[in-house]
């Protein structure tokens, strides 16, 4: 079968709800999804069963943060929000890849973008211990560099441009974290380490499609899974710093 690139917008019926009114075309993501070659719901079976990994993450998570007994009674809102978001980007980016439409587009990037605002707002306070002005003065410079990119390079590795300010952050995390000689920072660049490379799959998912047909962008979906699941660990393991030092030195006295 001769696979084409049209995209899901063109032509005068393109809509919001367009997936309806465009089955004679051959459907696509505007960016080019390498595995959809036809107009089924499960024309992209890889890039919607990796979806799953994101519902094991949050429940793996959720789980975790109520047997944790430094945290009880302690304010969490930002980690409910992001184990509840983590479950909301598993459903919505499968949804998307089963019928992939300008409006589930919108329902699988909102989320994303929600978790990266929140995740580095809880980052700033928690782990680096910011006031609110040096927060205030990190997350504008986040978001002025990351709308820069995107302004500049709207369309850049197959139009994962977004995300690169999001890996740039979590590597800049790690090495401050280095300098504090605090432990997280092998895990944060763990992540970001696994952070790179998940973009570089999605990045070159329409590059490979000759050669490798299923595409890369479902081990975006695995690698990035892996990603919030270390990150929302670490995010929990600062909640109530204090209580984990205690008890590890405590720890070491005993021995």
């Amino acid at each position: 079968m001769r696979r084409t690139k049209t995209h899901y917008f063109s032509g005068d019926k393109a809509g919001i709800f367009c997936y309806s009114q465009c089955v004679d075309q051959s459907l696509s993501h505007f960016y080019g999804v390498c595995e959809r070659h036809g107009l089924g719901l499960f024309a992209e079976p890889l890039n919607v069963i990796t979806n799953v990994g994101f519902l094991i993450v949050a429940i793996a998570i959720y789980r975790f943060y109520h047997k944790h007994e430094d945290i009880t009674g302690r304010w969490i809102w930002d980690i409910h929000a992001l184990t509840f978001l983590t479950f909301i980007i598993g459903v919505n980016s499968m949804i998307f890849h089963m019928m992939p439409t300008p409006f589930t587009e919108l329902m699988d990037t909102v989320p994303i973008v929600m978790f990266i605002l929140i995740f580095f707002l809880s980052v700033l306070f928690r782990i680096g211990r910011t006031n609110f002005f040096q927060a205030a003065v990190a997350f504008i410079a986040f978001l002025g560099f990351s709308h820069m990119l995107v302004h500049q390079f709207p369309r850049a590795l197959n139009d994962s441009i977004g995300y690169l300010s999001s890996m740039i952050a979590l590597i800049m995390i790690a090495v401050y974290l280095h300098l504090k000689a605090r432990p997280s920072s092998s895990h944060f660049m763990l992540a970001a380490i696994i952070g790179v490379t998940s973009l570089f799959c999605r990045a070159i998912d329409r590059e490979v499609c000759a050669m490798f047909p299923l595409g890369t962008h479902f081990l975006w979906h695995i690698l990035n899974a892996v990603l919030l699941y270390i990150l929302l660990k670490q995010i929990i393991r600062n909640v109530n710093r204090e209580a984990r030092l205690k008890r590890m030195a405590w720890d070491s006295s005993a021995i």
